[in-house]
C-alpha cells in the first residue's frame, strides 16, 4: 500500500502534467491535494485492515473471535489462581475470630499480588490457625504464587497475628490471538472425523480444564489411539480427565480403542538478560517478558518444539526490549508425542 507522501506526490505530478503549472506548496490547491491525499490514505488503511480481519491467519481480537465461532471454537478466558490463606495467632484465644469473605492479603514487592478469601470462616477459640479457600484478586498467570509469599495483611481482622498462604495455582491469562489463531487454522488444515487423530484432539480440547491435547495413532496396536491431555502450568484434574474419556467414548467409531492419559511435562527455564527501551520501568519489563514467555510456551502443542528464535520474536513483540541475550544453557528443545512444555524457573536481568 502506498504511503501518504507517495499518494500526494503522484497527485501533484498528475496535476502538473495536466495543468502545466508547478504547485506552490503554500497554495490553496496544495492544501486541497494534501487533504485529499490524507483521505485516500485513510481509506486505504481501513480497507487493508478490513481485508486482514476477513481471514483467520491475520484477524485479531473480536474479529478473530467471530471467525473462531464459525468453527465452534471459543477463546479461553483468563482465570484466577486458587489456593488457601492461613490465619494464625501467637497464643490461643478464649473467643472465636470471624474472618469475612473478601479478607485480603498481599505479597511483598513493587507490584504486589493481592489474594482474598473466597468464603467466610472462623478461627475457633483455643486454636492457633485456620485455613480458608482463597483466590487471586485479578485473573492471570501472575496470580500463581509460591507458598509463604502472601504475608502482608491488608484488611485482616483484629486479633489475627499473622497471615500466609499455600501455593496458588490455576491462574492463566486470556488465550492470546496467536494461540487461538493456531487452533482455528488447525481446524481447517486437519478436518476432524472419527477416523483421524484430529477428531480426538478437537474433542479433548473442547473440555473445560484442557488447554492442549496430542495424539499417537496405533498407540497399542492397529485401531488404537493414545490421547494425551495437558494444562499449561499445572496438572489436569481427575474430573477433566474423566470428562474427556467420557466424551471420546461417546463419539469414537465402533471398534476403535482410545486411551486418554495425562501428558507428561517438560519444564523450560528462562534465563535471559534484556536491554529495556527508554520509558519502561524494570518491574514492567520483567512482567511483560514473563508474559511473553508464558504465552509462547502455551502455544506449543503436545509433541511440539520450543524454538529460541520464535521465543525471541515474542519477546521483541512486547515493544519494551531493545535487545536480549539468552543464557548459554538455553537450547532448542523438542517433545515427544506424549509430552508438552511448561514454564519453569524464570530469571530476567534488566541491563
Amino acid at each position: 500500500m502506498e504511503t501518504y507522501d507517495e499518494i500526494y506526490r503522484r497527485m501533484s505530478e498528475k496535476y502538473t502534467a495536466e495543468s502545466g503549472f508547478e504547485i506552490d506548496p503554500s497554495s490553496d490547491i496544495a492544501i486541497r491535494l494534501r487533504v485529499l491525499a490524507g483521505e485516500i490514505y485513510n481509506a486505504g488503511c481501513s480497507l487493508d485492515w478490513l481485508k486482514r480481519q476477513m481471514f483467520a491467519d491475520t484477524a485479531t481480537g473480536e474479529n478473530l473471535d467471530k471467525l473462531a465461532a464459525q468453527r465452534g471454537i471459543v477463546r479461553k478466558p483468563a482465570k484466577k489462581a486458587e489456593g488457601e490463606l492461613i490465619f494464625s495467632v501467637n497464643e490461643p484465644l478464649d473467643y472465636p475470630i470471624e474472618i469475612p469473605e473478601g479478607t485480603v492479603a498481599a505479597t511483598y514487592g513493587e507490584t504486589p499480588v493481592r489474594v482474598y478469601t473466597a468464603q467466610s470462616a472462623v478461627l475457633p477459640q483455643a486454636t492457633y490457625s485456620v485455613r480458608v479457600a482463597a483466590k487471586a484478586e485479578l485473573p492471570g498467570y501472575n496470580g500463581n504464587i509460591a507458598s509463604g509469599t502472601a504475608e502482608v495483611p491488608v484488611n485482616v481482622p483484629a486479633g489475627i497475628d499473622a497471615v500466609t498462604n499455600t501455593t496458588f495455582i490455576g491462574g492463566d491469562n486470556e488465550e492470546s490471538d496467536e494461540t487461538l489463531r493456531s487452533r482455528v487454522i488447525g481446524s481447517y488444515l486437519n478436518r476432524p472425523n472419527p477416523a483421524n487423530a484430529a477428531f480426538y484432539k478437537q474433542l479433548a480440547e473442547s473440555v473445560d480444564g484442557i488447554d492442549k491435547a496430542g495424539t499417537l495413532e496405533r498407540f497399542s496396536g492397529a485401531g488404537t489411539v493414545g490421547v494425551f491431555v495437558a494444562r499449561k502450568d499445572w496438572d489436569v484434574t481427575d474430573e477433566a480427565l474423566a470428562e474427556v474419556t467420557e466424551l471420546i467414548d461417546k463419539n469414537k467409531p465402533l471398534g476403535a480403542v482410545a486411551s486418554v492419559q495425562r501428558a507428561s511435562h517438560l519444564d523450560v527455564d528462562l534465563e535471559i538478560r534484556v536491554k529495556a527501551k527508554e520509558g519502561y520501568e524494570e518491574s514492567e519489563v520483567k512482567r511483560m517478558v514473563t508474559d511473553a514467555f508464558t504465552d509462547y510456551i502455551g502455544t506449543i502443542p503436545v509433541g511440539g518444539s520450543m524454538l529460541l528464535s520464535t521465543l525471541g520474536n515474542y519477546i521483541y513483540s512486547t515493544g519494551c526490549v531493545r535487545y536480549y541475550i539468552f543464557d548459554q544453557s538455553m537450547q532448542n528443545e523438542g517433545a515427544s508425542g506424549s509430552q508438552f512444555f511448561r514454564p519453569g524457573d524464570i530469571s530476567i536481568t534488566v541491563i
